[in-house]
């Protein structure tokens, strides 16, 4: 019998059972010692794209996470799992930020869906922001996604109290259980009674079904470098908070000593205030560098 979901009366479509999934890999997967202090891609099913420092790796279950990775699903189901039981799913073609792979568990999700499964209240938290939102979730699971236009929130169990950074300042606003909220580009978080039809329509199938922890389980693997970040790569987190951008634009701006890469940024970025001053940076710093030494005096 499938377990109950707030959003399943809404949908008559068939969809794949994530919690028999779960019980099938536990069952065929070799046990292997317990989730050790660093999150874990603990399930894919295909292999995740990692982004590492300036690097892409393939990164199937089983690869360990540090602070600063980007974990970005293909056609499927992503999950990541915390030491402290915290776990987290992308959705198809959606992308995450893990802030702390470790002891205070933090991720921050750059575009498409994510849902998140916490424990009882102290235990399990995690912290997690899109876009102009940000939430701790201890005791309460969820689905986020961030999209162009607004960025919304489904708690399917327990309370969460989502901070609000806007044009008019920092709020809060609790949010209940089956309780939905979005925050549109254009105007203030709101919160209503009910999911709307087009976000269950939309919802990842998977999402319906608990998140089940199956790190234990994975055997573990290293990811496999393919190649440099691409500006492409970027472009698909524009929709990301500027602090974010700031930070991502930190970690990727090495890259700007590639002509190529240089270009493609200026194409597709080079609007984006974060951008702009890191290419002025590096023109500055590479005319210092090309200026001709005067040794008489």
């Amino acid at each position: 019998m499938h377990s109950f979901h707030p959003l399943r009366r809404l949908l008559r479509r068939p969809r794949w059972d994530l919690a028999a999934l779960a019980c099938i890999l536990g069952a065929l997967a070799p046990v292997a010692p317990a989730l050790a202090q660093s999150a874990l891609v603990s399930h894919a099913e295909q292999p995740s794209r990692l982004i590492r420092k300036t690097t892409v790796y393939q990164a199937p279950a089983g690869v360990r996470l540090q602070a600063g990775d980007i974990v970005e699903s293909n056609a499927g189901l992503v999950q990541i799992e915390w030491a402290n039981g915290a776990r987290f799913a992308l959705g198809p073609a959606s992308s995450v930020l893990v802030n702390d792979a470790g002891a205070a568990p933090s991720a921050s999700l750059l575009r498409g869906w994510g849902k998140f499964a916490t424990g009882a209240p102290g235990a399990g938290r995690l912290a997690l922001d899109a876009g102009p939102i940000s939430l701790a979730a201890a005791g309460a699971n969820g689905i986020l996604r961030l999209a162009a236009d607004q960025t919304e929130l489904f708690v399917e169990s327990g309370a969460v109290t989502v901070d609000e950074n806007g044009p008019g300042g920092a709020r809060a606003i609790a949010v209940g259980r089956e309780q939905y909220a979005a925050r549109p580009s254009t105007r203030p978080f709101a919160v209503a009674p009910r999911a709307p039809r087009l976000f269950v329509q939309q919802l990842p199938r998977t999402f319906l079904d608990p998140l089940i922890g199956v790190a234990a389980r994975a055997r573990t693997a290293a990811p496999a470098p393919q190649r440099e970040i691409a500006a492409a790569d970027i472009a698909a987190w524009s929709d990301a908070a500027p602090a974010l951008r700031r930070r991502l634009v930190a970690q990727f701006s090495a890259r700007l000593d590639d002509a190529v890469f240089r270009n493609d940024i200026e194409d597709l970025q080079g609007g984006l205030p974060e951008w702009r001053d890191a290419l002025r940076r590096q023109r500055a710093a590479t005319t210092r560098a090309n200026r001709p030494l005067n040794h008489l005096f």
